[in-house]
């Protein structure tokens, strides 16, 4: 690729590690589901703390708030490079970030319909103390691939170079795990269909690495043409933010 052009590069540990790890949780979360005990009791063990109201509503927020929150960890470390040089690697991933989003959503809906696994409340009627009620299929989990998409790609692809960085990026896999855990606690996914999304969203990223080169290759999007790009880009992860809570 021409050296003038804007690239998105995943180093080579970065990549085996996502490979392995999205197929390793893939193979986890399905021999979970078929061995079905420690799905169940797993969930049932969070029953105590849904009986507390105060933990309920904290995790409900997490859930409904928690992708927005992420975004708009994006957008200021996006904002803040243009004041901030260490930031600006963070510039280009912003693509890569859409793009990997677009398709665990798309590839998770696509498989909750293949798959057609009960949502817990259906296969624990009566042993379940579920915090609300569900209507889409369970596996895989969609709030954990859909967060993990828009955490992962800025945590494997921008150096962590400065502190800043570092803080920035603990913050997004803290509130992405938060996102995951909060559907185990309010009953809405066993833990396999969560391993299954953080899997999902582990794949999709060199695929939005390619698709996203890919665009800036065609584009001829330079270091210097990149701006106008990011700031349309901007506008969609805005979009986003606000959109997220009520979809």
């Amino acid at each position: 690729m021409n050296a003038s052009l804007t690239a998105v590069r995943l180093s080579q540990f970065a990549l085996r590690f996502i490979v392995i790890v999205s197929f390793t949780a893939a193979i986890l979360s399905l021999l979970l589901w078929l061995e079905g005990d420690f799905d169940r009791e797993s969930l049932l063990a969070h029953n105590r703390l849904r009986d507390n109201p105060a933990i309920v509503a904290l995790f409900r927020a997490v859930t409904r708030f928690g992708m927005s929150a992420i975004c708009l960890l994006l957008l200021s470390s996006v904002i803040a490079s243009y004041r901030f040089p260490a930031l600006r690697p963070a510039r280009p991933v912003l693509l890569v970030v859409l793009f990997a989003f677009s398709a665990a959503t798309l590839i998770g809906e696509l498989l909750k319909e293949l798959l057609g696994r009960a949502r817990p409340i259906t296969d624990l009627a009566g042993q379940l103390n579920a915090a609300g009620r569900h209507g889409s299929p369970s596996f895989p989990s969609g709030h954990a691939a859909k967060s993990l998409a828009l955490a992962l790609p800025f945590v494997f692809i921008v150096p962590a170079g400065s502190a800043v960085m570092r803080i920035v990026k603990l913050a997004l896999i803290v509130v992405a795990s938060l996102v995951c855990y909060s559907r185990i606690v309010l009953g809405a996914h066993y833990l396999s269909d969560v391993v299954a999304g953080a899997a999902l969203a582990l794949a999709c990223i060199p695929i939005a690495v390619a698709a996203a080169n890919g665009v800036y290759a065609r584009g001829r999007v330079t270091p210097e043409k990149l701006d106008s790009v990011v700031k349309r880009l901007t506008v969609v992860l805005l979009a986003l933010t606000f959109g997220l809570p009520f979809l």
